[in-house]
């Protein structure tokens, strides 16, 4: 498909690339239409991403142009890197260890070629392994105790809350989202020429998904296709430490749920702020059945932090009235069929 391009960014997980790699190449030998342009962008601080390519045996017989660049780490500037070294009409962004299924970039491209009116602006994948399972503990009580919004998986509510892809069970066709997986979506190339991903997500991204598909849905369509098929094997790898996690936890989903939920309504900001106490609860209670479990006490830190910020100093962030495109130098090919980019 010489009008789709696919770009994967990358932090120190060379296995992943290098299995996404391979699945691209079965997939093709299996007849099944792959894009004509690949891209990873590497944030990894050594060069074990770079060298696990340059081993992989299969270069002669990969049927599309792939590209290697090298970027600052950050995955929302990683993606958008990738945005400006590429070209396609259609972009496709999945992470390294998302793994397509039979038919995936057939049929997301098929939904935007049936549009004729464009006004589909991103399709999201189905994550088949993360669908119609039993929930955990921490989301049951939140629906227990009322914090958890009454609104269908994958619909943004304004107290900052999207319902987890668990309760979705497995369809066919399209509907309309508010949020997209962040592991498997695509874009039409128009709607990236004005959005970019948000610069106020810095290092690993925590809700960057969701901002981009919630300021895309102002103007375009965003859609979930239920025969696009794909399985997200999460890597542990390549992850924020838990204090992060938690900061992020709060913070972002300020950021997010302020710039989105107009007019902000006090019962919307009392279940936020209700959700944040509970989650530090659980935390806690969490702590007293482990003691020595360091990470639970590093994550009630971060959350605790990103309440004190949000409320001292609320997140804010303009977006830049056109985006500002990335500089990407490509050299010649190495080996053959592998553009290399410092």
């Amino acid at each position: 498909m010489p009008d789709c391009t696919l770009i994967v960014p990358t932090f120190c997980r060379p296995e992943e690339v290098v299995t996404l790699l391979t699945t691209l190449l079965r997939l093709h030998d299996e007849g099944d239409p792959v894009p004509g342009e690949m891209v990873v962008i590497d944030g990894s601080p050594d060069r074990r991403v770079e060298s696990a390519l340059l081993a992989w045996p299969d270069w002669s017989r990969i049927p599309f142009k792939f590209g290697y660049v090298q970027s600052a780490a950050g995955l929302t500037r990683q993606r958008n890197v990738g945005i400006d070294c590429t070209s396609g009409k259609y972009v496709f962004f999945l992470d390294d260890d998302s793994i397509p299924l039979s038919g995936y970039f057939q049929v997301v491209r098929d939904v935007f070629e049936a549009d004729r009116l464009e006004r589909v602006g991103a399709v999201g994948g189905a994550v088949v392994n993360e669908m119609n399972r039993s929930l955990s503990l921490r989301w049951r009580l939140r629906f227990l105790l009322g914090l958890a919004p009454n609104v269908a998986p994958m619909k943004f509510h304004p107290s900052g809350t999207s319902v987890p892809r668990a309760l979705m069970r497995p369809f066919s066709g399209t509907v309309p989202v508010d949020v997209l997986p962040g592991c498997a979506f695509t874009f039409r190339r128009r709607a990236l020429d004005k959005h970019r991903f948000s610069g106020f997500f810095e290092g690993y991204s925590q809700g960057e998904d969701l901002e981009i598909a919630l300021r895309v849905g102002r103007e375009w369509q965003v859609l979930c296709c239920g025969d696009a098929k794909i399985l997200h094997c999460s890597a542990p790898s390549g992850r924020p430490g838990s204090f992060k996690k938690g900061y992020m936890e709060v913070v972002n989903r300020q950021f997010i749920r302020k710039r989105y939920s107009r007019p902000l309504r006090l019962r919307h900001s009392m279940r936020f702020w209700l959700d944040v106490c509970f989650l530090i609860v659980m935390g806690f209670a969490r702590i007293c059945r482990h003691p020595t479990q360091w990470a639970a006490i590093g994550h009630i830190a971060g959350l605790i932090c990103g309440a004190f910020s949000s409320i001292v100093r609320p997140p804010r962030y303009e977006e830049p009235t056109s985006p500002v495109k990335s500089r990407v130098h490509w050299q010649d090919p190495q080996p053959s069929s592998v553009g290399v980019s410092g």
